[in-house]
C-alpha cells in the first residue's frame, strides 16, 4: 500500500534531479518508488509534478529508451505535459532544423501511446492530449510530414468508415498513428484534419496539400490548403505556456523510418 506521506519527498527529489539534468537518476527514484510502494505510487508522483517538469524528462526518453514514466504517466498528466514540449524550441531552430524538431516530437508520442499494448490507455491517452489545442497541434506536426497520405486516408474514412479503412500506398511512419486516432476518437481525428486544414469546409471544398513549388496562391482554386509542418511548429512553441517552474505540489491530482521527411 502507498504511503502517500512520501510522496512529497519523492516529487521534490524527481524535480531537482530533472532540473538539474540528471534524468537517468530522476528515472532511478521511480524505479525506487515503485520496487517500495508499487506502480501507482509512481502516477502519483508524476500527477504532482509541474507539467514542464514532466515534459523535461519525458523528452529524455522515446520507443528506444524504455522508462517507467513513459509507461505510467496518467493521459491527464501527460497532456498537460506536452503543452512544454516545445519550450526549448527557437524560431531560428524551427527554420533551420524543422526534420530534427518533428522527428523528436513523432519520437515522443509515438513512444508514450506504443508503450504498452493496453488499448483502453492508448484511447485514453489521444482522447486526452487531442482535448487540448496544443495537443491537436502537436499531432497536426506530425501529419503535415504526410499531407498526401492524410489526405487519401481522410477521404477513405469519409467514405468507408475509419475500421474499414486501410494503410494508404505509402508506408510512411505517420500513417499507424493516423489510424489510431480515427478508429478511436472521431472527433479527435476531426480536430486534427481541422488544424491541419484551417479553411475545410466539409461538403463545401475539397483538402489538398501544398505543391512543392510553392505557386498555390497564384493558382484559382477554392480547395482547403494544408498548413506547412514549418508553420505548425511555429503554432506549436507559441502555444507553449507563459509559466515559471515552481515547487512540486504536496497534493495528490493529475525510429523514423527513413521515408518521413522524403
Amino acid at each position: 500500500m502507498t504511503d502517500k506521506t512520501n510522496l512529497p519527498a519523492i516529487s521534490l527529489q524527481v524535480t531537482e534531479l530533472v532540473l538539474a539534468g540528471s534524468t537517468e537518476h530522476a528515472e532511478e527514484a521511480f524505479n525506487d518508488a515503485a520496487e517500495k510502494f508499487g506502480d501507482l505510487a509512481v502516477v502519483q508522483v508524476l500527477d504532482s509534478l509541474e507539467p514542464q517538469v514532466a515534459a523535461m524528462h519525458l523528452a529524455a526518453f522515446d520507443g528506444g529508451k524504455l522508462s517507467l514514466a513513459t509507461l505510467l504517466i496518467s493521459p491527464k498528466a501527460w497532456a498537460e505535459s506536452l503543452a512544454f514540449f516545445a519550450a526549448t524550441w527557437s524560431e531560428e531552430m524551427i527554420e533551420d532544423e524543422p526534420e530534427v524538431l518533428t522527428e523528436s516530437l513523432f519520437a515522443h508520442i509515438h513512444g508514450v501511446l506504443f508503450a504498452s499494448e493496453d488499448p483502453e490507455r492508448r484511447a485514453a491517452l489521444i482522447h486526452q492530449a487531442l482535448s487540448t489545442d496544443w495537443g491537436t497541434t502537436a499531432f497536426a506536426v506530425l501529419f503535415s510530414t504526410a499531407a498526401e497520405e492524410i489526405i487519401e486516408i481522410a477521404n477513405e474514412i469519409h467514405a468507408r468508415g475509419a475500421h474499414n479503412s486501410g494503410p494508404t500506398t505509402s508506408d510512411h511512419d505517420v500513417i499507424p498513428l493516423a489510424l489510431e486516432i480515427a478508429r478511436t476518437d472521431a472527433e479527435a481525428w476531426d480536430r486534427v484534419l481541422f488544424e491541419m486544414f484551417p479553411d475545410w469546409q466539409p461538403g463545401e471544398n475539397q483538402l489538398r496539400a501544398r505543391s512543392e513549388e510553392g505557386d498555390d496562391d497564384e493558382q484559382d482554386h477554392e480547395d482547403a490548403l494544408a498548413r506547412t509542418t514549418h508553420e505548425l511548429l511555429l503554432r506549436l512553441r507559441k502555444q507553449v505556456p507563459s509559466k515559471l517552474v515552481s515547487a512540486p505540489k504536496t497534493g495528490g491530482r493529475p525510429s523514423l523510418g527513413e521515408d518521413i521527411f522524403a
